[in-house]
C-alpha cells in the first residue's frame, strides 16, 4: 500500500513537469529533487515488500537494500531511450508467458521478474526526463 501511494506521488510530481518551459531548468529542478526523493522512498518500500513475499515476515533491518538499478545517469539520452524499447519487449513478452502459463513452475519467478522490469522502466523514464530537462 505504502509503495502504490508513493509510487503515485511520484506520477503526479512528474505530471506537473509538462507545466514548465523547456529551458526553465531552474525552475523544474526543485520538483526533480522532489521525484527523485520520492523514488527512492518507492525502492525502500517495494525492497521491505519483496522481502516479506520472499520470507513471510517484514526485514530485521529498518532499511533493507533498494532494488538494484543499473546506472542509469551516465548513459546518452538515445541509449536510454533504445533501453526502455528493449525493455518494453521484454516486458511483453513475460506478461505473455505468465497469460498463457499461469500455472507453469516458472510462473512466480516470472512475476517477479515483470515488477522488476516495470520498475525499471519508470526508472528509464524518469531518466529520459531528466536529460531532456538537462539539455534545455
Amino acid at each position: 500500500m505504502e509503495a502504490n501511494k508513493l509510487h503515485r506521488e511520484a506520477a503526479l510530481l512528474s505530471n506537473t513537469l509538462h507545466t514548465y518551459r523547456d529551458d526553465d531548468v531552474e525552475g523544474v529542478k526543485p520538483v526533480i529533487d522532489q521525484i527523485l526523493s520520492v523514488r527512492e522512498k518507492w525502492k525502500l518500500a517495494v525492497g521491505r515488500l519483496e522481502h516479506y513475499v520472499k520470507f513471510g515476515k517484514l526485514p530485521d533491518e529498518p532499511d533493507p537494500v533498494p532494488v538494484e538499478a543499473p546506472i542509469l545517469a551516465d548513459l546518452s539520452k538515445s541509449d536510454l531511450k533504445v533501453q526502455l524499447q528493449q525493455l518494453n519487449v521484454n516486458i511483453t513478452k513475460y506478461k505473455k508467458k505468465i497469460d498463457e502459463k499461469p500455472q507453469h513452475s516458472k510462473s512466480e519467478y516470472w512475476k517477479e521478474e515483470l515488477a522488476k522490469m516495470e520498475a525499471l522502466k519508470l526508472e528509464l523514464k524518469e531518466q529520459i526526463v531528466l536529460k531532456r530537462h538537462e539539455t534545455a
